[in-house]
Formats: C-alpha cells, structure tokens, sequence
C-alpha cells in the first residue's frame, strides 16, 4: 500500500540517521534506497489487488531492503549491526510469506486490499503531517532527530489506524501494517515506545497536527513527498 510505504521509508531513514553521521556515508544515500521503496506499489490504486501486483511490490521490495543491507554493511558498528539484525529477523520471515503466493498472510492481505485502497483519501491528511514533520526534523538538534521521528511514526500510527478501522474494521489494520513491518523491521516498535501520543515532548518537537508543510523540501525523501501530495 503506497501510504505505507511512504512512511516506511520515513522510519528507515530516520532509524540509520545515527549511525549515518557518524562515519564517512551520506543519508543521500539513504534518501535513495527510500526514493526506490517509494516505488513498491505502481498500481493506479495504490493497492495491490492481485498476485501480480504484489510480486511486483516484492521485486521493489527487496531492492530497496538489499540498500539498506549493504549501507549497514558498511556504515554501521558491528554491535549496531548486530542489533539491526536481531531486530530484523521477524520482518524478513514476514516478507517471505508475503511475496510467497498461496501463502496465509499473502491471502488474507488480498482479501483487505479492496477495502485498504477505498481508505487512501482519508489517509492523506495523515501524510501531510509527515510532511510538515519531515521539514521540522531536519531542523531540530541532532539528539531530537529520532525522538521526533518516533513521535511522527505514532501520530502518523494513530491517525491511520482510525482511517483503517472506520471502514475496514479492525482486523484490516494488521494487514496494512504488514507493509510497515516488512519494510521498517520491529525497529520503530522497539525504539518508539514510550513516544505515544500523550507524551508531552511531541508537542514540542512536532509542529501541531494538521499543520500545512512549508513546501520547500530539502532532501531527496521530502521532495518525493512534496509530489505525492501534490505540495
């Protein structure tokens, strides 16, 4: 699902982002390996619907995973490369089963696609405060970065989830968040946990929800965004 990936690419990059500047690499790089798993779903929907379309996302997929592989492999400490990994591993199972046809997960995904895709127009507003949070994290102190990116992914968790379960009902919502999953590993999850909405320190590191982006994007990621979303 296109809303998906886009802010799976999102959490990848902001997860990395540490690492990143720590040594001689450049998040251009990771601005990349996003721009390629913006590319996951082609379809005019933005829903896969059918084996067809979904091994189409599996191949872009798996391009974009193979990125971030190899900029871990070369820009991350062993002990962070350990942790990457462990926190990966359920991900990489789940994407086995997805881009495996006849598979549970797989059949049960398609089952929700129709109802996923009605969802999309609801869930831009969502993505416009990813938007708006993009260029606010570029301009916060370098420790905030991935406290206001875990701030943005529980906002952005929240708001899609009502969007989901308003028309889709619960059960719908696991199947959309599949994508993340498959995408952004546990990662998020293990790192953004005490970053809920109720946390007070999001009001102060993320502009208001509902707060129009400036429309001046700065990085490859953001600008891709900017298109999406018509900005």
């Amino acid at each position: 699902m296109r809303t998906f990936a886009l802010f799976a690419a999102v959490m990848a990059v902001a997860a990395y982002q540490v690492n990143a500047e720590s040594c001689n690499c450049h998040l251009r790089e990771l601005d990349l390996c996003a721009a390629t798993l913006l590319l996951f779903n082609q379809n005019p929907s933005g829903v896969a619907t059918t084996d067809a379309e979904v091994d189409k996302q599996c191949g872009f997929l798996k391009e974009s995973q193979d990125c971030f592989r190899n900029f871990t492999s070369r820009c991350a400490t062993p002990l962070q490369r350990e942790l990457i990994g462990f926190v990966a591993e359920g991900s990489q199972e789940l994407f086995k089963q997805f881009c495996t046809k006849g598979t549970e997960v797989r059949t049960n995904y398609l089952k929700h696609a129709p109802c996923l895709g009605q969802t999309l127009p609801d869930q831009k507003k969502c993505l416009t405060d990813i938007q708006a949070g993009l260029e606010k994290i570029s301009t916060v102190a370098f420790n905030d970065r991935i406290p206001a990116a875990c701030c943005m992914y529980n906002r952005y968790q929240g708001c899609t989830r009502k969007a989901v379960s308003s028309k889709c009902g619960e059960q719908a919502i696991e199947f959309g968040e599949i994508l993340v999953k498959m995408a952004a590993s546990d990662l998020p999850n293990v790192v953004c946990t005490s970053y809920g909405e109720t946390n007070a320190r999001c009001n102060t590191l993320l502009p208001p929800p509902g707060t129009k982006p400036s429309g001046k994007p700065t990085s490859v990621l953001s600008r891709l965004f900017s298109a999406y979303l018509g900005n």
